[in-house]
């Protein structure tokens, strides 16, 4: 029976992952993990952003081709531990997978046609000052130099390598080069000839650093970039359910080099993580803006809010079971519960947002209003026990001073000791995550992170719309 990495432990915020939770991942999610593991590994081998949950080792996601599709699961590197009881067996090492695949040919005739088109295409641009094909790039920065299938400079637009890829290529090496084109200050274009109906794992990692976009230059792109002098390619960007849009033509112009990690026409991955945030908490934000000035004995029973409740339990079914068990053990209805703990969650994003400060859920105004609220609600009983929780929705983002405050300080560790502390796990801090994924849920936050689009309210530098 094959042995498999039951629990990988990730670098936080991630966290554990178990074996299960990544293959019901979405292939974007694995995907991107994949990659940054890969990334680490190149510039950092010492430090593993994940790890074998039994013998420490660093591991990686191997993508195993069954059923026509692949599926993400853990593998060992070959120094980890070969007496761990989830070790696989010795995995092929690059260079050998990439002898075995191209039979000792590093290069096809098309291949060669390719690059030699796109130079030739490029030369004609009369921005171009510079192309060549397969010549050695002396560093700037790095240590050793590359060789770029093609690599143009022009005025205007910069500098670019283009590497054209038939066969599948490896994680490693994409990682490898998109490394060391970004330390250049050079755009790294992968550009395929076709994109096959079962797309080779190679693929998939190119086009989860390109955010989701793919460039082919094509029988369509070829004719369009000798009637229009310049090089054009046909871009496929990712849909939102698998598969792609329809094909468009783009030039070098078109492509946004603003990240520096990758180039690409619209970002299809970190938008629909952004959309996906937004959603969860849309009907939210619609009932703080809806509901008429607070009745204080029944703050959160309007209509809207019951819009919201049963936004949330859909996305978190759990949190019916609990709000069943609020009424039978403290004769507390649980919907509104969460929703007055919501309100404290939303008063401090907003204030974070907008560094005034602002509240859902109390009287208090003005300055110092989040620490007064917050003082109030952590001395009940009903909401010590969530404690730990909003200290990690305050600590996210720049709202995180007010932990200064002595008052603030002794709520919470009065709250701690007065009641066990919700915990990851638990329906409430679920909903918490689907609300706030930026903040509660590692494996969003850490992407967006990544990607520079984790919003400034909960930490990073991307300003919230």
């Amino acid at each position: 029976m094959q042995r498999t990495i039951e629990i990988a432990d990730f670098e936080l915020p991630r966290g554990a992952v178990s074996i299960q939770q990544l293959m019901a991942m979405p292939r974007a999610v694995w995907d991107h993990l994949r990659s940054e593991i890969t990334r680490r590994r190149q510039t950092d081998p010492a430090r593993p952003i994940a790890r074998c949950r039994l013998c420490k080792g660093p591991i990686f996601i191997r993508a195993h081709f069954a059923g026509g599709e692949h599926a993400p699961v853990f593998a060992h590197y070959p120094e980890s531990p070969a007496d761990c009881p989830w070790y696989q067996g010795v995995n092929l090492k690059p260079d050998d997978a990439r002898a075995a695949q191209y039979q000792g040919h590093q290069e096809s005739a098309l291949h060669r046609w390719l690059c030699e088109t796109i130079a030739e295409v490029l030369d004609k641009d009369p921005r171009c000052q510079l192309v060549t094909v397969e010549t050695y790039r002396r560093p700037a920065i790095a240590a050793r130099g590359r060789f770029p299938d093609v690599y143009a400079e022009l005025d205007g637009l910069g500098k670019f390598a283009i590497e054209v890829q038939l066969s599948k290529p490896f994680a490693p090496e994409i990682i490898a080069r998109h490394l060391h084109y970004e330390a250049e200050g050079v755009a790294l274009l992968w550009v395929f000839r076709e994109l096959p109906p079962e797309l080779p794992q190679g693929f998939h990692d190119v086009i989860t650093l390109q955010r989701g976009n793919a460039f082919l230059f094509d029988d369509a792109a070829l004719a369009a970039s000798i009637a229009q002098g310049k090089l054009v390619l046909t871009a496929l960007l990712e849909t939102d359910r698998g598969g792609f849009l329809k094909p468009r033509l783009v030039s070098l112009d078109d492509l946004d080099r603003s990240t520096g990690r990758a180039v690409f026409i619209e970002d299809r991955r970190s938008d629909r993580l952004l959309e996906y945030c937004r959603l969860g908490r849309e009907k939210w934000w619609e009932a703080f803006r809806e509901a008429p000035p607070w009745d204080f004995d029944f703050p959160f029973s309007e209509p809207c809010f019951h819009r919201a409740w049963d936004s949330i339990k859909g996305f978190v079914p759990a949190l019916s079971p609990w709000k069943r068990e609020c009424w039978s053990t403290q004769f507390m209805r649980g919907d509104q519960h969460f929703a007055e703990l919501a309100a404290i969650l939303f008063s401090i994003a907003r204030t974070a947002a907008t560094a005034k400060d602002r509240v859902y859920v109390t009287r208090y105004t003005g300055e110092g209003a989040v620490v007064a609220m917050l003082n109030a609600k952590l001395s009940s009983q009903f909401f010590a026990p969530y404690a730990s929780l909003i200290e990690t929705m305050l600590r996210a983002g720049p709202a995180r001073d007010r932990l200064d405050r002595a008052s603030l300080k002794t709520a919470f560790a009065k709250a701690a000791a007065m009641a066990e502390q919700v915990k990851s796990g638990h329906p409430v801090w679920a909903g918490a995550a689907r609300l706030f994924p930026e903040v509660f849920d590692g494996l969003r936050r850490a992407e967006l992170d990544d990607l520079g689009r984790l919003p400034g309210w909960a930490g990073g530098a991307e300003q919230p719309a």
